[in-house]
């Protein structure tokens, strides 16, 4: 798959802090703070969840392909829209359609973020969603449910980067699929790089927001206390954590499906002039973008060539979400 990396090379690295020691903070965001990870709960209203929920399955049913909300025969890959793994949908441009932009502009969503940085004047991310869906039949070694730990920081930067978030749209529970991540990796994610120094690769660690971890890098943070936890949310519930939390999107084991939208913002004070640039440019041509807003790489609007929807109409029907006067702010469309 195809990327492209907007780097940090001819950027300053970016390293923040939480809002000010002196501000009260609510219980959330303490243990934000100190365990790296929550789940803020009834964000949004489990009646909103459900409208959201819904324009999920109106968006794969668009596609013409067979998809019907109402049939589970046609939750099957050849009859839905390309996505990765159990469900990530970052083709089409997804992360521009009017149901996620509503969700990136909901205030109460909004909110968190700016206790999160303390400050309202953020700018958001132009990411997108995750619609796994139960496919009956399907191999319990599919490729789908291999866990895939990592986290979407660069070892080089070993302080607070990023916290990322998920609206959850559906009741998610331990088996339902969703947020896999290792309590405790937080507090030894410097330490871990230090470890293996020795076996970095040659041209050293990854200037950019991720690292994979290998299997003996999950055994040495297993053997320091490390353990895997599923994050159970309700519709509604807001999940964030902090991107030194090594984590997966894990595939339902259940009947139930997931569906969630990825949401995150920084500061508006961040974006230089080139990023501004990068940014829109990302809008105007209505092009998904990776987590964090400031250090993004792009998608293609474009699916893999053998995909059938490679040439579908709506690689090329650019979505005109309508924004509030603070979605506008958000996208960076306008000054705060």
């Amino acid at each position: 798959m195809a990327t492209t990396q907007t780097e940090l090379e001819t950027e300053p690295r970016l390293t923040l802090k939480l809002r000010s020691d002196n501000e009260p903070k609510p219980e959330w965001l303490e243990t934000l703070e100190q365990e790296g990870w929550v789940v803020v709960k009834g964000v949004l209203s489990s009646e909103k969840a459900k409208t959201y929920e819904d324009a999920a399955y109106a968006f794969l049913e668009s596609f013409g392909m067979g998809f019907d909300r109402n049939d589970k025969t046609t939750w099957v890959p050849e009859q839905m829209p390309f996505f990765f793994k159990g469900g990530l949908f970052h083709r089409y441009g997804t992360g521009h359609e009017q149901f996620l932009w509503d969700i990136k502009q909901e205030p109460a969503v909004v909110d968190k973020f700016a206790k999160v940085w303390g400050t309202e004047k953020l700018v958001s991310s132009f990411d997108g969603c995750n619609i796994s869906l139960p496919i009956a039949g399907r191999d319990p070694n599919d490729f789908a449910f291999k866990p895939w730990p990592h986290v979407d920081q660069s070892p080089l930067v070993t302080g607070l980067h990023c916290v990322q978030g998920i609206m959850n749209l559906c009741p998610n529970g331990p088996e339902d699929g969703g947020l896999m991540l290792l309590k405790g990796s937080k507090a030894l994610y410097a330490q871990l790089w230090e470890a293996f120094d020795d076996v970095k690769p040659p041209g050293g660690w990854n200037k950019g927001d991720r690292h994979d971890h290998t299997p003996e890098q999950m055994q040495w943070l297993i053997d320091n206390g490390c353990e895997y936890h599923k994050v159970c949310a309700e519709p509604g519930d807001l999940i964030l954590w902090d991107s030194r939390v090594v984590h997966y999107g894990a595939t339902p084991a259940s009947d139930n499906p997931r569906i969630a939208s990825y949401v995150c913002y920084k500061p508006a004070c961040l974006v230089t002039e080139d990023i501004a640039q990068k940014r829109r440019k990302a809008w105007e041509e209505k092009v998904q973008t990776s987590h964090d807003p400031i250090t993004f790489r792009t998608n293609p609007r474009q699916a893999p060539e053998d995909h059938p929807t490679y040439d579908h109409p709506k690689v090329k029907d650019l979505q005109a979400p309508v924004l509030t006067d603070l979605g506008k702010k958000l996208a960076g469309l306008e000054s705060w």
